[in-house]
């Protein structure tokens, strides 16, 4: 049987050569021109300039930034603050809030504007609560929002438990979209352009066992950016991020982070890439860790397996003792 199918191809590439030169130089020039585009693609995140954002996007405008405190928020709103952006803090813990404040007006800029909205984001899709939000940025020039606030479970998907599930929902799929939902007519309303950064995560990358609900809803958070995007062209830069390892409370515990940088370094490069690209991975050390992952996704996933299957044996075995 695979003798004919063989012999048959060769009676067909002998009495068709010309169409089979062309469609072969039609698949290497396919494979040249997506190479060449990927080269062009990481000198345009990584090496060119960014641009001058308080002139892009107006002085005197404030960037919103949610959960801020901590990790890359408090890297947006550091960076920002340097590139003289008044702030509103989105967060739940108004005191650490108060602290940042005064610390960024002590070494940064004491003229800086800060705000602080109150908000604990799992209760984000009662209703009422986001029109409170809003409300509250009434009358201020906000010209950049930066959707940072998510929560990372990880583990069998069988123990989750319901709370889980809908805090995670919450924060890392309604929090992104109900702020952006409450800002957007804002941002559309100004003279000068408005931006919208989405942190997604590497996890949205590949199908990663033992991320399920994590990788699934920043893997929204890329579709959500990207259409966007596509409908406000020209008219909003929205970017979605998605990095790798970043030093933040929430991966504290965790081992082998590979590649990791600061907070300040991913919020850095991406403002230097924000308004030339769409989706990011952000620093060059994640550029390498997608690159990686690429060529070991079967083996991190079989090891990924291997470990969750032990924590359901454990977990088994605890029941069965109690």
């Amino acid at each position: 049987m695979m003798r004919q199918i063989l012999e048959k191809l060769d009676q067909f590439v002998g009495q068709n050569k010309r169409l089979v030169s062309v469609l072969a130089f039609l698949y290497a020039a396919g494979i040249a021109t997506r190479s060449i585009g990927k080269v062009l693609g990481f000198i345009n995140r990584q090496l060119l300039p960014g641009y001058n954002l308080i002139e892009r996007y107006g002085k005197g405008s404030y960037a919103a930034i949610s959960a801020c405190t901590d990790g890359i928020g408090k890297g947006f709103a550091i960076e920002l603050a340097k590139r003289g952006f008044n702030l509103v803090m989105l967060i739940r813990n108004v005191k650490k809030g108060e602290e940042l404040a005064e610390e960024i007006k002590k070494t940064i800029n004491k003229d800086i504007d800060i705000r602080i909205v109150e908000i604990d984001f799992q209760n984000i899709q009662k209703e009422g609560v986001i029109e409170s939000i809003i409300e509250q940025m009434q009358g201020l020039d906000i010209s950049i929002l930066v959707n940072n606030v998510g929560v990372l479970i990880h583990g069998p998907f069988e123990l989750y438990s319901y709370s889980q599930i809908n805090k995670l929902i919450s924060m890392n799929v309604g929090a992104q979209t109900l702020l952006t939902k409450g800002l957007i007519s804002q941002l559309l309303k100004r003279k000068q352009k408005g931006a919208i950064i989405n942190l997604s995560s590497m996890s949205s990358y590949y199908p990663v066992a033992g991320f399920a609900m994590y990788g699934g809803s920043k893997s929204f958070n890329n579709y959500f950016s990207g259409s966007l995007s596509e409908e406000y062209k020209g008219r909003l830069d929205i970017i979605a991020v998605r990095p790798g390892w970043v030093d933040t409370p929430m991966t504290d515990g965790m081992n082998d982070k590979m590649l990791e940088i600061t907070q300040e370094q991913c919020a850095r490069v991406v403002l230097r890439q924000l308004g030339r690209t769409t989706l990011t991975f952000g620093h060059y050390k994640h550029e390498i860790t997608a690159l990686l992952t690429d060529l070991s996704i079967n083996l991190i996933n079989t090891l990924q397996r291997m470990k969750l299957q032990g924590v359901v044996l454990q977990q088994s075995q605890k029941y069965q003792k109690s």
